[in-house]
């Protein structure tokens, strides 16, 4: 009898940053881990197109387990309206627009998103560190490197498609993690399965331990069990 196969485990990284956001994780997974680099977006593409663009791209099934950091927890819940995967993970992120700041919703009503100015996007500094949460060097540190690193027209075009997101659905078997402590995506306890008391919005960073430990527990009982 022919064994069932492992899903593959696609890791979605938030605005600018790579896969060293998910360096201090330990998921136990018998399947492939796939990173997802994020393709260039058309000037003017919106995030639907851009999420079923980039999951064709890398061949994402039904069945496979989507897990999204900040902006990547948007992109995961899109390619829910046209792949079913076997389980959804949303760290620090929304599920829906009405899990935005009512700051955001303005915002982007507004576009004042086209106001931000390029020194901004992409120039780390002392104020990122207060709304991420960053208080260790090390972290400062290779946090200045991803955000250095970063394309400051695709932060540009993120943050555009964050604040005029127009989902209003709930993908079915999607579990959202958010920290007490969140500048960025302030939590919503009514939407949010997993709270980490005192979390900024790099959990995954500041609170890798208990995020494994909710992922791990997540995929035996929905993959495994």
């Amino acid at each position: 009898m022919k064994s069932k196969q492992a899903p593959r485990l696609f890791f979605f990284t938030g605005l600018g940053a790579d896969e060293r956001a998910f360096v201090h994780l330990n998921v136990r997974n018998p399947g492939q881990k796939v990173y997802v680099s994020w393709l260039p977006p058309g000037k003017n593409e919106p995030l639907p197109s851009y999420s079923r663009r980039l999951a064709t791209h890398y061949g994402i099934k039904e069945g496979d387990v989507l897990i999204g950091l900040s902006f990547g927890g948007f992109v995961a819940v899109e390619i829910n309206r046209f792949i079913r995967p076997a389980v959804t993970i949303l760290i620090s992120s929304a599920a829906t627009r009405q899990d935005l700041p009512l700051l955001y919703r303005i915002a982007g009503h507004l576009r004042l998103d086209h106001l931000l100015p390029k020194w901004l996007i992409s120039r780390p500094g002392r104020f990122k560190y207060f709304l991420f949460g960053l208080k260790k060097p090390e972290q400062r540190k290779l946090f200045d490197e991803i955000i250095s690193a970063a394309d400051p027209f695709f932060t540009r075009w993120a943050i555009g498609q964050i604040v005029r997101w127009q989902n209003h659905k709930r993908p079915a078997n999607l579990y959202k993690i958010n920290g007490t402590a969140d500048r960025i995506l302030p939590l919503r306890k009514s939407t949010t399965d997993f709270i980490l008391s005192g979390g900024s919005h790099f959990l995954t960073w500041e609170k890798a331990d208990e995020v494994s430990l909710i992922i791990n527990r997540l995929l035996s009982e929905k993959i495994s069990g």
